[in-house]
This record gives structure tokens, C-alpha cells and sequence, in this order.
């Protein structure tokens, strides 16, 4: 009796294990089939059926495929590749301002524009239909949008402070004569200080009014090394005001192109937050309109 218990423990144990390994090769056979029909709808169901059947608005009485894709995960980067063949397809009818590179196996980053000194903007994921924008970037592009609303730019504090900068300095030189006959008359006021003796109850008077000439001396030295450097420092600043005025103008082409694409910034993060399911309907309408064909 003990003998045949056992036997009957092991037969159930075989069948069991056999159910499972035919499940896993049920699931690679349908994962490959898949991918050589083209049906990345599939594929994507395959991948992540819990997140397929919740964004999808699957019925609820239809039991959720197991998920098996630890099996075939060391191949996300084919898969990726795959898969962004037709992702980019519809991203450049929803979102024709941005550019893809694949710099790597399944791995894209995200350009945003074609024109003249466009920008990086991050990282798109096609196996999680998403895009992983570059935080900076984004940040700049939000704020631009913000300060809009108050005829503010981004950069126009720091294009003030430099402009101011270069004003006073551009005064500075020009003050230089002036400077000059000021230093005259401060070091001939030195000479007369130091070529006096005066009575001890004046000699802490005498000592103070020559402190203040030999800082008064050392003050106009200094603003003559600022002046005398003055005009690298101008060009410098004026490089770097053209710099923050080419990044205006290419915030004004980014958010030009998001609002002709999505009427407004909150549109397009909106639809950035959906992309998945709204993706993948599209899929499902082509898979219909292919049925019906």
C-alpha cells in the first residue's frame, strides 16, 4: 500500500511538472509565433498580461494569462528592436517633432526636432511603450511653459544680470582717465601725509586719513585690473547671452510644435501618461480592420 501511494505521489508530481513545462514551451511557441505573424499586439500581451488586461479594459471574467516572460527577458533588447519598428511608425503621426537614434541594440534616444542645434530629450522604451524624458530638459520645457503665462522666458533673468554686467563694465573703461588723475591726486595727498609730523594728539588723525587714501589707492588698482580685463569678460558674456538666446528660440520651436500637435502642454503630458493603452488600441484597430479585410 505504502509502495503504491508513493507511485501515485510521483505520478502526480510527473503530470504536474509536465503541464507546467508544456505551458512554458505553449508560452515561447506563442511568443515566437507572434513575433513572425507580426502581431505585436500579441507580443505585448505576452510580455506583461497583468498591465495588457488592466490598461486594456480586458473583461474582468476572462482569466489573466500567466506570465512567463521571465523566460524570454534576456532578450529584451531583440525584442525592443522589434517592437520599435511599428511603435515609431505611429509615434511620428502623434508625435512628428521628435526624432529616434538607436544607439545600441533596442536602445533609442529621443531627439526632439530636426532643425539647427536641436536637443537631446531622452530615452524611448519600446517594450514599456514609454518615454523616459532627459529630467533637465523637461524640467527647462515645463518652466517654459509656465512663465509664458506671464510674458516671463526662461532666461531672461540671467541675460539681464549679464547685459547689466557688461554695462558697467563697458563704464568702467570708459572712466579710466578719470581714474588715472584720481590716483595723481591720491598719491600726492599720500606724500603730503607721509611728509608730515604732527603733534601726538593728530598723529591718530594723520594715521587714519593715510589709511583711507591707501584704500582709496588699492579700490581704483582693483577696478583698473576689472577694466583692463573688461573686454574679454564683455565678449565672454556676450557668448554666453547668445547662448541663452539660441535656447529661447528652440523652446519656442519645441513648444510651437507640441501645441500644434496637442493644442497645449497639459495635453501632451496627458497623452505622454497614456501612451501605452492608447498605443496598443491603435494595434487593436489595425488587427480589427485586418480581420475584416
Amino acid at each position: 500500500m505504502e509502495r503504491q501511494m508513493e507511485t501515485d505521489q510521483f505520478g502526480q508530481n510527473d503530470a504536474q511538472l509536465s503541464s507546467a513545462l508544456n505551458e512554458k514551451i505553449h508560452y515561447l511557441t506563442d511568443l515566437n509565433d507572434s513575433l513572425s505573424n507580426g502581431d505585436d499586439l500579441k507580443v505585448y500581451q505576452l510580455m506583461d498580461p497583468q498591465r495588457y488586461a488592466g490598461e486594456l479594459g480586458t473583461d474582468s471574467d476572462t482569466p489573466i494569462a500567466p506570465d512567463h516572460f521571465n523566460l524570454a527577458s534576456d532578450l529584451t533588447a531583440q525584442l525592443s528592436h522589434h517592437l520599435s519598428n511599428k511603435l515609431i511608425d505611429y509615434l511620428g503621426t502623434t508625435y512628428p517633432f521628435f526624432y529616434y537614434h538607436e544607439y545600441e541594440l533596442g536602445r533609442f534616444r529621443i531627439y526632439f526636432g530636426n532643425w539647427w542645434d536641436h536637443r537631446m530629450f531622452g530615452e524611448l522604451d519600446p517594450i514599456n511603450v514609454k518615454f523616459n524624458f532627459d529630467e533637465d530638459a523637461y524640467k527647462i520645457l515645463a518652466s517654459s511653459f509656465a512663465l509664458e503665462a506671464n510674458n516671463q522666458r526662461v532666461n531672461d533673468d540671467a541675460m539681464k544680470q549679464l547685459g547689466e554686467q557688461n554695462e558697467r563694465i563697458t563704464k568702467l573703461i570708459s572712466e579710466q582717465d578719470s581714474r588715472d588723475k584720481r590716483k595723481e591726486a591720491v598719491r600726492a595727498k599720500l606724500k603730503e601725509n607721509q611728509e608730515k609730523s604732527p603733534m601726538p594728539w593728530e598723529a591718530g588723525k594723520v594715521k587714519e586719513e593715510r589709511q583711507q587714501l591707501n584704500d582709496e589707492l588699492l579700490q581704483l588698482t582693483q577696478t583698473d585690473e576689472e577694466a583692463a580685463n573688461g573686454r574679454a569678460t564683455i565678449k565672454e558674456n556676450e557668448n554666453k547671452i547668445l547662448a541663452l538666446s539660441k535656447e529661447e528660440t528652440i523652446l519656442s520651436l519645441e513648444k510651437k510644435n507640441i501645441r500644434a500637435s496637442f493644442g497645449s502642454f497639459e495635453a501632451f503630458i496627458d497623452n505622454n501618461d497614456h501612451l501605452y493603452d492608447k498605443y496598443l488600441e491603435s494595434l487593436t484597430q489595425e488587427s480589427q480592420v485586418s480581420d475584416g479585410e
